[in-house]
Order: C-alpha cells, then structure tokens, then sequence
C-alpha cells in the first residue's frame, strides 16, 4: 500500500475490472529514467575530479 501511495504514477485502471494494476510500460520507462539519472550523477561525479598531473 505504501508502494501504490507513494508511486500512483505508475499504475493505470484496468478497463474489465476497474482496479488499479502496475503497469509494465509506466515500470520500464521509470526505471529507465533511474537508471539514467543515476549514470548522470555518476559520470559528473567523474568528470568533476581534478586532475594532477606529475612531471617527473
């Protein structure tokens, strides 16, 4: 229930019954936008590192 509470976004009505049910496509595509934002933090944290250079 907190799960449905928290996330309504990705449940749709189902046209026979009338309940709310997961829905795949709505699942994919917010998982996709996870994973996503989570390689962007990961590669600005990356690519915002200072770089030393040694010369010998």
């Amino acid at each position: 229930m907190i799960f449905k509470f928290m996330f309504p976004f990705l449940y749709a009505r189902n046209w026979h019954t009338g309940e709310l049910e997961l829905s795949r496509p709505r699942v994919a595509l917010f998982s996709a936008m996870l994973f996503i934002l989570f390689l962007g933090i990961l590669m600005a944290s990356i690519l915002q590192t200072p770089v030393s250079y040694n010369s010998p």
